[in-house]
């Protein structure tokens, strides 16, 4: 499993990530917010998301919302590929994203927005 911050070359795996954001929200019968491909492949451009990738297909994903010039960062669209989940890779994500967004934004109050179980126990573990 490679888990890197994603670039321009990682777009391709932006439907994906979008179909599975779209698949876990009616599973779950939340109101997580569709992320478009394009959205995705915009956070992947700027280097402001982290992927998981196994045997060329993806595994997981999360990116970093920056507001006021830098001064908040969110992390958001945390997403584990259903054959990858329960295997701790979504804690991995978010260390890694974390990671990311103290070196791209040092100064940056980070907060997340959920009110899903699993993500507040990850966050509250990191």
């Amino acid at each position: 499993m490679d888990l890197i911050i994603a670039n321009s070359k990682h777009v391709i795996y932006a439907q994906a990530i979008s179909a599975c954001i779209g698949e876990s929200a009616k599973m779950r019968g939340t109101g997580i917010a569709r992320r478009s491909p394009e959205y995705i492949s915009k956070k992947m451009e700027v280097g402001n998301a982290v992927i998981a990738i196994e045997n060329n297909e993806f595994a997981g994903f999360c990116y970093i919302e920056v507001w006021g010039h830098g001064k908040y960062v969110a992390h958001s669209g945390l997403i584990v590929s259903p054959e990858h989940r329960g295997k701790g890779l979504a804690k991995e994500i978010k260390q890694k994203v974390f990671d990311l967004s103290l070196e791209k934004f040092p100064d940056a109050k980070i907060f997340g927005i959920t009110t899903g179980k699993a993500v507040m126990k990850i966050n509250f573990e990191l």
